[in-house]
This record gives structure tokens, sequence and C-alpha cells, in this order.
């Protein structure tokens, strides 16, 4: 089968022997695969992981084949997959929180990810999709659980917050929140000509959400905070951040981190028909395209690309054909 593999210092489209799935594992073929930021950091080096490794995390297909003792599912189920593997020993997992297990393993960092033709991976963290899904939004479900693990922080609607950004991480997490009743909300980034312009007074909000968490972002944020209110940080920096702990402790701020909510609230979320998620999500290509395709993420993260592994064979107006050849009577 054809995947992006990392090999050292190189990635290059190669081809690879398809997977067979361990006992407790399902084999799934790739229908599509989002890219993400982290997956460009993974490919140039930027954060651990195996090597080789094929890369991707964020992705949704079609079961092509079951381990033997795996039970629950079968093969043409439309299934979408939580990256996150728990270890299942640990205090977290025996509460269910099993995906921000702090001992997991992650697809498309530890173990072959999903920008390839066909990916196994633990049954315990494959979801089917409900009928009215398309692929990409089921390969968005990783992002919106990543959202929705706002919601873990100690904020109510009634509350005024403010969410940094103007990407569409940040338009995502806007949408998760007014969903659950957040109201009185904020979004935009700071430092640019147009924030400069129109300067967010100190002691505005109740609590902000930080999705980019570098120094200067904390700093604007904990200014901007109320004294008593929140600093909520997503997003996983490269490196270590410098906190000014002196303006959080004369103003008394609480600073909470998330990772993520559930995954199965993230695919109820993803099925509501009044809050759509088509104008966050771009164009599928080729696995071939992807140095066109990390450039762009790196560059600007408004829209989110996808991978279909096999574009050449069926085309991007014929993915959700596919779906249906695939699995008749799947809507």
């Amino acid at each position: 089968m054809r995947a992006i593999l990392k090999q050292g210092t190189s990635v290059r489209v190669r081809r690879v022997p398809v997977p067979e799935p361990d006992a407790g594992e399902v084999l799934i073929r790739v229908a599509v695969a989002g890219v993400c930021r982290s997956d460009v950091n993974a490919a140039l080096g930027l954060v651990p992981c195996a090597d080789p490794l094929v890369l991707g995390h964020e992705f949704s297909g079609v079961i092509a084949g079951l381990a033997p003792d795996v039970r629950g599912f079968a093969v043409e189920d439309r299934v979408t997959v939580m990256p996150v593997i728990p270890c299942l020993k640990c205090e977290r997992c025996a509460e269910g929180d099993t995906e921000c297990c702090p001992y997991h393993e992650r697809i498309g960092f530890r173990r072959p990810g999903a920008f390839a033709e066909f990916v196994t991976v633990p049954a315990q963290v494959v979801h089917r999709m409900p009928g009215a899904l398309t692929f990409r939004e089921g390969a968005y479900a990783e992002p919106v659980c990543s959202s929705l693990g706002v919601l873990k922080a100690e904020i109510k609607p009634p509350d005024r917050g403010l969410v940094h950004g103007a990407d569409r991480t940040a338009r995502l997490t806007e949408r998760v929140l007014r969903s659950y009743g957040f109201t009185s909300l904020d979004v935009r980034g700071t430092g640019t000509g147009e924030d400069r312009a129109e300067r967010i007074p100190s002691d505005t909000y109740d609590f902000v959400v930080a999705s980019e968490p570098r120094a200067e972002v904390l700093d604007e944020m904990i200014r901007v905070a109320r004294p008593g209110g929140r600093v909520i940080v997503r997003g996983r920096p490269l490196e270590p951040v410098a906190i000014d702990l002196d303006a959080a402790l004369r103003k008394e701020v609480t600073l909470e981190s998330v990772s993520y909510g559930a995954f199965a609230e993230s695919l109820a979320f993803l099925s509501q028909e009044n809050e759509p998620v088509s104008d966050l999500l771009g164009s599928v290509r080729p696995l071939e395209d992807f140095e066109d395709v990390f450039s762009a993420e790196s560059e600007s993260q408004r829209l989110k690309s996808f991978f279909c592994p096999n574009f050449a064979a069926i085309g991007t107006e014929e993915i959700e054909a596919w779906a249906r050849l695939m699995c008749p009577g799947a809507r």
C-alpha cells in the first residue's frame, strides 16, 4: 500500500506492507485523513515520535478486517477513530476518562498512522459514524473532541468569555461553547493591526481560552481576564512556555489546562443540524501532494485539509459515493 512515511529526516510517499490486525484490533481502509499542525511538526522532527513512522492521526474509513476476538464491529462498518490509545490501568482510565489517559499511546506518533491506504487500530478506540456524517466530518471528530475539552473547565454559560485566535480551531471552539449555551462570547486574536487599534480593556472577561500557549498570548490573556477569572490553556506547545506568575498572582486568576472531552460527544455535536462545520473543512488531496499540503498548513490554519489515499482511483467528488458502494444503505 502507499503511505506517507517519515524515516529520519526524509518524508516520502512509499510502498509499505498492508498491516495485519493483532488481537483486539481492526483493519481500516482509510477514506480521508485530516492534516493537523502536529502532523507537520512530527514530519519536521519537532516532536518525539517513532522512526520510521507512517504519519496521520485524524481519520475516518471503512472496516476492512478484524482480529478473531473482536466483537461489536463488522466489515464495511463506517468508522472514525480516537487516536489516543489509553493504558486502561491508571486512575483516569478507571474513572472512564480514557480520552485523557496520561500514559496513552498516540496513533501517528508512537504507532503507524492514517496517511496510508490502510491502518490497524485497537477496537476500543473505534467509533461507528452516524449515518448522516460524511467521511470528512468523521475525520474532524478528533478536533471537535479537543475543543469539547474546554467544557471541563470551571465555567458556566452566564460567564463572559474570550476565545483567542482567528483560525479554524478558535472558530470551532466558539461553536462548541455556543452550542452549550455560552452566548456572551468574543473571538479574536491579539497583536495584529486591527487588534492593536481595538485593544481589549484589562479585566474584561470571566474566562479566556488560549489555543496558542505562547508567552505573549498568555500574558495578554492574564491581562484581559478579570481578577479571580480563569485562563484556560488548550493546545500543545513545542517548548516550555514562560508564564508571568506575578501578574497571575496579583489578580488571583486560575490557570487551567484541558485536553479532550468525550469522543462520543464529538460525534453527537457533528450530527447537530444547527452546528455545521462544513465551512471549516477544506480540500481533499492525494498523498503525493503532501509537501504542498504541509506547507499550507504551516502558513495558515484557516481550513482543514485532508488526504484521500485512494484519490487517484476515486476522485474528490466520488469520496462519499465510494462510501455508499462500500457500505450499501449508508446515507
